[in-house]
């Protein structure tokens, strides 16, 4: 077995061992792994050099071997279910591979078998590594109360940010993109995302107010560190709902704790997509989100190290590098 290792962005390193499933265990050989900027932001000039080191929550794998109990056939392609169930101070909690425990950036894994979910053969691998994320995009959906015709901001067009988008009008509600990246707002315009607001060049309080009639919005979502949350706040109605998504990463934001008094907000966090995989793959399956423009580059999992060396230099510019192990 092999697996990538990053202490922080100047120390990536492979490392081999054995690998023997524990009981419970399914023992996959990794094909296709998912990274993006923010995923390995999260190793970025870290203090802590014994939590995880192993990165990657999205991968496509086979099956290494027969399992009749568990209904698994060798060579059966499935996607990884990364949301883990672990028991902390006497409540469940659930963990992320790759960023509460070590990740999927390996050649083979072993994982809980009811982490292994089959694809159907109308979804590609390219599409499959979007699946953990499509199931955060659900879990925010489902923290929401807005109603048909709703407008919602969403603040980010990374990969959650561009499937979010997506999920918003699947829900028949309106989103509202922010972002500072042009090319990455047009590519949410030809998916037919109307509202694509870029901060350097909108006055985003005015636009929403002109988009929503003057209500402003009724709900958003935070998935960035490239916008400032206290500015999100500005954008939603007295009362509304405001969502900070994704996983956590070094970046801090100061939040006005005075401005969600005064307009009375309800912030909540969504850090995992558990129990959403079954209706993230349904909505692959039915061609419901688009992934296609979202991977902006495909490496080899000996370049690793270079992956990370571009991210250094280009810090959030990478929605998705898709690493071929194989």
């Amino acid at each position: 077995m092999k697996s990538w290792h990053i202490g922080n962005f100047n120390e990536v390193n492979l490392k081999e061992g054995t690998l023997v499933p524990r009981e419970g265990e399914v023992k996959l050989k990794v094909s296709k792994v998912a990274l993006s900027s923010t995923d390995m932001s999260c190793f970025a000039n870290r203090e802590d050099k014994h939590s995880v080191t192993v990165p990657a929550h999205a991968a496509v794998a086979y099956v290494t071997g027969d399992d009749d109990a568990r209904g698994f056939k060798l060579g059966s392609r499935v996607v990884v279910n990364p949301y883990v169930k672990a028991v902390e101070h006497g409540e469940t909690v659930i963990k992320t591979m790759g960023v509460d425990t070590d990740g999927l950036l390996q050649d083979f894994v072993c994982v809980p078998a009811e982490n292994v979910c089959p694809l159907p053969d109308g979804i590609s691998d390219e599409e499959a590594v979007f699946a953990e994320c499509i199931a955060m995009g659900n879990k925010v959906f489902s923290e929401l109360s807005c109603d048909r015709g709703d407008y919602i901001v969403i603040v980010g067009a990374g990969t959650l940010g561009l499937i979010l988008c997506q999920l918003a009008m699947y829900y028949q509600t309106i989103p509202i993109l922010i972002d500072l990246d042009n090319e990455k707002l047009e590519l949410a315009r030809m998916w037919d995302i109307c509202y694509a607001l870029n901060p350097t060049y909108d006055n985003l309080e005015r636009r929403v107010e002109e988009i929503t009639g003057g209500r402003m919005s009724e709900a958003a979502v935070f998935t960035t560190e490239g916008v400032g949350l206290n500015s999100v706040l500005h954008l939603v109605k007295n009362g509304s709902e405001v969502v900070i998504a994704g996983y956590s990463t070094s970046e801090k934001h100061y939040v006005g704790s005075d401005f969600i008094l005064r307009k009375q907000l309800r912030v909540k966090g969504v850090c995992n997509g558990y129990g959403e995989m079954p209706s993230a793959i349904n909505l692959l399956a039915n061609k419901i989100v688009k992934t296609n423009g979202i991977i902006t580059s495909r490496e080899v999992f000996d370049d690793v190290p270079k992956i990370f060396e571009e991210c250094v230099k280009y810090p959030y510019q990478l929605n998705t590098v898709l690493v071929d192990v194989d």
